[in-house]
């Protein structure tokens, strides 16, 4: 099975540029009930993960919440970029199982690592409760 039946395209994902200031990551994340949203270049490759985490870190290590340092500073600077590796689009279905194991969702990239969506867990949770209530019914 091809993974990107579960794919919800980069049109219709939320992300933030890597040039993007935090306090603009922030807003956008606030306004989107965001824990983590994907973050891409300006040639559309995948950076990273950008996660309350790492602004609460962010703020924490800066010693403040002062918000001008926030409008300064961009989205590059604060990125853990071991956080959550993208998954290649012509992936095995196992290496997917994996990835969701750890995270909410999965950014997929292609060849060129484009930034091309995102897999949600609940997604792949759903299409394996299929299966379950299958062998349910058959026991």
């Amino acid at each position: 099975m091809n993974i990107l039946r579960f794919i919800i395209p980069k049109s219709l994902v939320e992300h933030i540029s890597e040039t993007s200031t935090v306090r603009q990551a922030l807003e956008k994340m606030r306004f989107h009930r965001y824990v983590a949203i994907p973050v891409i270049d300006d040639e559309g490759r995948y950076v990273g993960t950008l996660r309350n985490d790492d602004i609460f870190r962010y703020f924490l290590d800066g010693g403040s919440f002062d918000t001008r340092s926030a409008e300064r500073d961009t989205v590059r600077e604060i990125l853990d970029p071991s956080y959550s590796r993208p998954l290649l689009h012509s992936e095995s279905v196992e290496e997917l199982f994996e990835r969701v194991k750890e995270h909410n969702f999965v950014p997929v990239v292609d060849d060129r690592g484009c930034f091309i969506g995102i897999i949600l867990r609940r997604d792949v949770m759903n299409y394996l409760l299929k299966f379950y209530r299958k062998e349910g019914d058959e026991a």
